[in-house]
């Protein structure tokens, strides 16, 4: 009990603060609504007036909105964002020929602001700009999911989480193969992904975008800033805002399908959704279904182990069926039919080479089903009812290669063959599985929900009261059945009995009973989450000044999350066994917007001049306490140039599987020799519990400009500057380690020989599970050892500068041009994996955020058809992997979209509404860059599956239709 005294001591202590802070800025926020109240509404006379009914034009004694609900909420149920309203440089984003003001204006007049990376802009978040992609966007970009539309941004990276390679930082617990959001490349768990500006329950990782069909959303807003002070943890470096629609009135329904042209893969979608708006109120449902093929690896040419042909290493093993037989040291090639007959059949200092990894995918098949709804009712002229939920399921399945071990053969074994010459009594042969098992791999689902009611109440002095309350589950699961059962294997290799023992020389001749008794190891992980979400917000004025209303937002918040991690390895008998974490999080927050010039003051040089505060404390139960404050300005000296800024500290709690881990187990892998040749065999440690993890800290800043030069014309730039701290990484995924040895040294993330043997013994004797084949079969033959449990070592910089670019053209009477560019270009990237390691320069390196990369695009609109002529540029990089260091090549595939407005073309038919869409991804059929790395079980191999797509060109056809 006494153990509990500090815990509850501390829990009890943060509360009382959390709740005097809370109380002490609403208090004093009301007192001074009521002091400037008071001086504005002397004609009342007093400020102690008799309170009349709820509705009224008098609450409390204190006057009434101007107008009702229904006028106040004018610009909602769109949810049309203004996050760059007054930033010209986010307009280019938008697939239309109008600014994102004019948006706003074109809309329903019952429509809720949304600005995302503010509680009180009544533009874009001050000191920071917004990409915006629009609905037109989202549909002509093709996407057959969410992810995929925010992909095409420069200023994402897929590293870490992505269903394409899971070797980088966050990949290990990517066991669903799904997609996230990884802003500027620092870490897949550092970009926070919001639904309608609130959170959104995950599988205790991160969120993958897709969990909303395409039809069901409005826009995406991304603020590439450190957001923290406003939403808490993961907003290190941004966010995404999935805003769902709200203003669909009518049908719309869509089918496509896509194929590529070499190789067997395609994917189909369709989907359908149903929205009607009302005077007092609106609700829309949308519904879709995707499913992709898998691309195996054996459909690309470059996914090969033997890379001499194009000009890099060969990284054949030995181990092969038949196999390479190890006498003291020397190798003998074993012929395809080795017996004691022509036991002399073999040459010393031969080996045989085969390429291990047949049979992979490259891109996992998938399945998709979601759907999204949305809901709002004003119940009176001062309250509104809203309500946003969606379900998401997704299924997977990946083929993986099969096994290969180096097998310890006694002579015993009923199969032994003696060799001229040879006194021992066992001896190793380097093998594969391949011939004595078929083709498996990993299968599973990731399945989510969630619903989030809320109320809206509009308050005296134009105040408004907001809130909400979210409950959502997910439940994932992953599952592989062929795993190795070492005891039953060496079991089976000791054995004199035929029918019972293991062919070690590829024959045949093992009993297919005997083969499944080795391959029947399971490893299930279900995954399921539980979120209670509570918010209640209040903002509005605080009173005027001549350059503006000063704007403030409070705020409380919890977060209740508990997560059931299980497993079942071992035999397939094995029960579930599951540990059950819960976290709370508590957090108050409040902002204030504080206009120096605006158009009642404006003057030469001072157009507008805003500046805006904000700060935010969270306390975790099981993370600590944190405080994050944030700054930003806005400053408009004449009119078409606007200069910005911003600075803050952001924060990442670590995850509940980064604290307590999924199991305590050691995986045989193979990892990239970075001297060339076959891989090394190591054992990990993977997914052990680390209690002294911390958050991960970060200060981030930026300076920018918007511009519009010219009418039609937009530019936007900015400098960035992340500095992050006590970044949290995990090894076990990673395979390419070996080439970063040295900067971990003194660490114990690395050990060779007797100290790797000895360290995976120690874990052997506390219990530690052994998954896959020992070299060997014993752990005295254990090599390698590697530490992948998550660990507070890393830091990075990362600098550099966002441009964006827009200019629209009127041609002639319905025909348009809008052209947009957007860039990032890295101008620093400075990692040390530990806290002793100096700060090295890792950018432009493979596996790392890249120098440069941009996207452009041209739409023609001319009458009834629209063409959209787009390419995406993933600069040059260095492959440091090999020695020496080799460039890689660019990659820049063009895609081609043309649709056909066949309503317009037929004016009163049946046809309105509807349009034919073609579609040419990667026009050009551009064949990935080659890289001199090899293939792993993790992706990669030939090529680089963080920076290109293996698929080539594609073909889509497809129809939509509104009415």
């Amino acid at each position: 009990m006494l153990a509990l005294v500090g815990p509850l001591r501390a829990s009890v202590a943060a509360a009382s603060f959390m709740t005097s802070l809370f109380n002490n800025i609403v208090n004093n926020i009301v007192i001074h609504i009521l002091i400037a109240r008071c001086r504005q509404i002397a004609e009342i006379g007093h400020c102690n007036r008799p309170a009349t009914k709820m509705g009224g034009r008098i609450w409390g004694g204190l006057p009434m909105l101007k107008g009702d609900l229904r006028t106040v909420r004018t610009a909602a149920l769109a949810t049309v964002s203004v996050a760059a309203l007054s930033g010209v440089g986010a307009a280019p984003a938008l697939a239309q020929n109008e600014t994102v003001a004019e948006a706003v204006e074109t809309q329903d007049e019952t429509i809720t602001i949304v600005v995302t990376g503010s509680r009180v802009s009544v533009g874009a978040p001050v000191g920071a700009t917004a990409t915006v992609l629009g609905r037109d966007e989202i549909v002509d970009s093709g996407a057959v999911t969410i992810d995929r539309v925010i992909k095409e941004l420069p200023q994402n990276f897929d590293l870490g989480v992505s269903e394409n390679s899971r070797g980088q930082a966050g990949g290990s617990g990517n066991i669903t193969y799904g997609n996230s959001v990884n802003l500027r490349g620092i870490g897949p768990y550092a970009t926070l992904v919001l639904i309608d500006g609130h959170r959104v329950v995950n599988n205790s990782r991160s969120t993958d975008p897709s969990v909303l069909p395409t039809l069901g959303v409005e826009r995406v807003e991304v603020v590439a800033n450190g957001a923290s002070a406003i939403y808490g943890s993961d907003a290190v470096a941004g966010v995404v805002n999935l805003i769902p629609r709200r203003n669909l009135d009518g049908v719309e329904a869509f089918g496509r399908y896509g194929f590529a042209e070499n190789g067997n893969f395609d994917e189909w979608s369709a989907g359908a959704a149903i929205g009607k708006t009302f005077s007092r109120g609106q609700i829309m449902v949308a519904y879709e279904h995707v499913e992709r093929s898998n691309l195996s690896g054996d459909d690309r040419d470059f996914f090969v182990s033997d890379q001499t042909p194009f000009g890099g290493g060969d990284y054949r093993t030995s181990r092969c069926s038949p196999g390479t037989l190890l006498i003291d040291g020397t190798t003998y090639a074993l012929p395809a039919e080795y017996t004691q007959a022509n036991a002399n059949a073999i040459t010393p200092g031969t080996v045989n080479l085969c390429d291990n990894l047949v049979g992979q995918d490259l891109v996992p098949q998938q399945k998709y089903d979601s759907v999204n709804m949305t809901g709002t009712f004003e119940v009176s002229d001062w309250a509104e009812f809203f309500i946003d939920g969606f379900y998401s399921k997704r299924k997977f399945q990946r083929n993986s290669a099969q096994p290969s071990t180096r097998l310890a053969v006694p002579e015993t074994n009923a199969f032994f063959v003696r060799p001229d010459g040879f006194a021992g009594s066992s001896y190793d042969i380097d093998y594969s599985f391949a011939n004595d098992v078929p083709l498996s791999g990993t299968n599973g689902y990731a399945e989510s929900w969630q619903i989030s009611p809320g109320l809206r109440i509009q308050l005296p002095f134009e105040w408004e009261l907001e809130g909400l309350f979210a409950y959502g589950e997910t439940h994932d699961f992953s599952g592989s059945y062929d795993g190795v059962d070492n005891a039953a294997l060496n079991a089976a290799l000791a054995s004199s009995d035929p029918d019972l023992a293991f062919d070690p020389y590829g024959l045949g001749r093992t009993s297919q009973s005997v083969i499944d008794g080795i391959f029947d190891q399971i490893f299930l992980a279900p995954t399921d989450g539980e979120l209670k979400f509570y918010e209640l917000g209040a903002s509005g004025p605080l009173f005027d000044l001549p350059g503006g209303d000063i704007r403030a937002a409070v705020g409380y918040e919890r977060q209740d999350f508990t997560v059931d991690l299980g497993v079942a390895r071992g035999q397939p008998d094995t029960p579930f066994s599951y540990r059950t974490f819960g976290r709370t999080v508590d957090s108050v927050y409040a902002e204030v917007l504080l206009p120096v010039f605006g158009s009642g003051n404006a003057t030469p040089g001072f157009e507008k001049l805003e500046f805006t505060a904000a700060i935010r404390y969270d306390s975790y139960s099981d993370a600590g306490d944190t405080t994050n404050p944030q700054f930003g300005f806005d400053w408009t000296p004449v009119d078409g140039l606007k200069l910005r800024g911003s600075y803050g500290t952001s924060f990442r709690a670590p995850t509940i599987p980064e604290i307590y881990g999924n199991g305590s187990n050691l995986y045989v892998q193979n990892y990239q020799n970075p001297a060339g040749g076959p891989p090394i065999t190591g054992v990990a440690y993977g997914s052990g519990p680390n209690l002294d993890l911390s958050p991960e800290t970060a200060t981030t800043w930026s300076i920018g400009a918007d511009l519009e030069p010219i009418d039609r014309l937009r530019i936007s730039l900015t400098y960035f500057d992340v500095a992050y701290d006590d970044q949290i990484t995990g090894n076990l995924s990673n395979l390419a380690i070996l080439g970063q040895e040295e900067q971990y040294l003194g660490t114990g993330v690395i050990l060779r020989g007797a100290e790797a043997s000895a360290r995976v013994a120690e874990l052997i004797a506390q219990g530690k599970r052994v998954l896959g084949a020992l070299p060997g079969g014993s752990v005295e033959n254990v090599d390698l050892y590697v530490d992948g449990r998550s660990r507070n070592l890393g830091k990075s910089i990362t600098r550099g500068i966002d441009i964006t670019i827009g200019y629209n053209m009127d041609l002639g009477a319905n025909d348009k041009l809008r052209l947009n560019a957007s860039s990032t270009y890295l101008t620093d990237y400075k990692v040390a994996i530990t806290p002793t390691a100096e700060l090295r320069d890792e950018r432009n390196v493979i596996f790392q955020p890249l120098k440069f990369k941009a996207r452009v695009s041209a739409n023609w609109d001319h009458g009834p058809l629209s063409t959209r002529l787009a390419a995406t540029h993933v600069g040059g990089y260095t492959n440091n992997l090999v020695t020496p260091s080799e460039k890689v090549d660019s990659f820049t595939p063009v895609d081609l979209t043309v649709t056909w407005r066949v309503g317009e073309s037929f004016d009163g038919s049946v046809m309105e509404g509807l349009e034919l869409i073609g579609e040419v991804r990667n026009l050009f059929d551009a064949d990935p860059p080659y890289v001199n790395l090899a293939p792993s079980g993790n992706g990669s191999g030939g090529y680089d599956a963080t920076a290109a797509s293996p698929i080539g060109r594609m073909f889509a056809i497809g129809a939509r239709i509104r009415y």
